[in-house]
């Protein structure tokens, strides 16, 4: 997997466990990057873990099947799946043109627009 992952949909995740001093909770919003800043570890009754980071901010330990789940389910995305995602999308706008099919145009302009919009908030917070 990469190392960085854009984030497509918000979500919170719980750090550390509840009493200690490193419990918290990371809110990632849609356009921030979460990267994965070293080699997982597995902690004995918890699993593996992590060393995970939100944009520019300090390293945290996540779990590696909560990363997993949200790939899965589409809230974190590769570079590659953003990529792939444009060409189709811009595959589509091509065709619903030539096929003069109005509502499939306005679809997949939509989604188009939704994923630059991602990627450029993501260039935006680089700089």
């Amino acid at each position: 997997m990469e190392n960085c992952l854009y984030v497509s949909k918000s979500f919170r995740y719980e750090k550390g466990k509840r009493g200690c001093g490193c419990h918290g909770m990371v809110a990632f919003e849609k356009g921030d990057q979460l990267h994965i800043v070293g080699a997982p570890v597995y902690l004995d009754h918890y699993g593996w873990y992590v060393p995970a980071q939100k944009n520019e901010e300090e390293p945290f330990p996540m779990g590696a099947d909560f990363i997993d789940e949200l790939y899965g389910t589409g809230v974190l995305r590769t570079s590659w799946d953003l990529s792939l995602a444009l060409n189709y999308h811009q595959y589509k706008i091509d065709q619903s043109l030539e096929e003069k099919q109005e509502a499939a145009f306005i679809h997949h302009s939509h989604s188009y627009q939704s994923i630059e919009s991602l990627l450029t908030a993501s260039v935006a917070r680089e700089l």
